[in-house]
């Protein structure tokens, strides 16, 4: 009788046990789930103000001059349903090279148009586009280079389908640049770009996100940190089909041959120049890196225009894209 009654209390306390364990699973896991949408949304479907036209961003580059040459308004078919919009600018020396100029997070094209006057005056045509979710381009939220790296893919293939011999170049600004290097990897069977310029890359994704969490909204809780990101990521795949895991240039880096100039503001705060040089190191062949005294985030051209664009004439030039004389070469056969 005895063991009877211990045995129907053993199965009481398993029974509670369970319930408790059960309970505290579905507690932590909707804590996570909750914690994880609230920074998903927070990075992948900010408010951003697409009504930000060239008059806000009129005086970062040379409207007086961009106001005479002639430009031609350009939608790109996504493969994700949406289209792209962008302007494409023609150098006034005619010419078929053109480089794509990719945007940060939250800008549009005329964010990017004051590399314009840059790649203008070295005699490239200039080709700037809404990202994903900004401007006036399609699509529901930002994958922080995920799928943005598959449009740039399209934007890329726009220009070699006009010209076969055409020169290509990319040149990314923070979450653009990070579009530019994964593009970079898809980009290494047909080699349609000649060059790439990373302005302030992260190279791995959670890294900067686990060390944004740790460092800032929970110091020292790395734990916590990457448990959130875990969630976010299982938020992310639900909502946006990607991988916050898969953003990453230092894991591709490897395997991209084509000359790539990396830059980055020594006074970054929001991602730490290290990312650059770490990058850097890790690319094999031809590669150049410029880290801009006093710049910060985003900053390094308007911090020292003429220091930035010798340093990008000098990447360049190394690489035969801009002779010794200054010009450029005409076409992919003249290299």
């Amino acid at each position: 009788m005895l063991r009877l009654k211990l045995k129907i209390k053993n199965k009481k306390r398993a029974k509670i046990i369970l319930i408790v364990i059960l309970v505290a699973f579905i507690l932590v896991n909707s804590v996570g789930i909750y914690a994880g949408n609230y920074y998903y949304e927070k990075i992948c479907k900010l408010e951003i103000n697409r009504n930000l036209d060239m008059e806000y961003y009129i005086k970062s580059f040379d409207y007086k001059r961009f106001s005479t040459l002639q430009t031609l308004d350009v939608n790109i078919k996504s493969n994700f349903g949406y289209t792209l919009s962008g302007t494409y600018i023609l150098n006034p020396v005619a010419t078929n090279n053109t480089v794509i100029v990719v945007h940060g997070i939250t800008g549009s094209r005329w964010e990017a148009m004051k590399y314009e006057d840059m790649y203008l005056d070295m005699g490239f045509n200039v080709l700037v586009y809404d990202s994903r979710y900004h401007g006036l381009s399609g699509g529901e939220n930002i994958t922080l280079g995920f799928f943005e790296k598959y449009d740039l893919d399209n934007v890329v293939k726009y220009l070699r389908e006009a010209s076969s011999t055409c020169v290509i170049g990319v040149h990314g600004e923070s979450i653009g640049a990070v579009t530019a290097l994964l593009q970079a990897k898809l980009d290494q069977n047909n080699h349609n770009v000649s060059f790439y310029i990373s302005d302030c890359a992260y190279s791995d994704l959670t890294e900067l996100l686990s060390s944004k969490l740790s460092g800032g909204y929970m110091p020292n809780s790395e734990f916590f940190a990457k448990v959130i990101l875990f969630y976010g990521n299982l938020v992310a795949l639900k909502k946006s089909d990607f991988s916050i895991y898969a953003v990453s240039p230092i894991k591709v880096i490897k395997d991209i041959s084509t000359p790539i100039m990396f830059i980055h503001g020594s006074n970054d705060t929001f991602i730490p120049a290290s990312m650059s040089l770490e990058l850097y190191m890790e690319k094999k062949g031809e590669r150049y890196i410029y880290i801009a005294p006093n710049a910060e985030h985003a900053m390094s051209y308007f911090t020292d225009k003429i220091e930035y664009t010798a340093k990008v004439k000098e990447f360049l030039t190394s690489i035969k894209i801009i002779k010794n004389d200054g010009s450029m070469i005409k076409s992919l056969n003249d290299k």
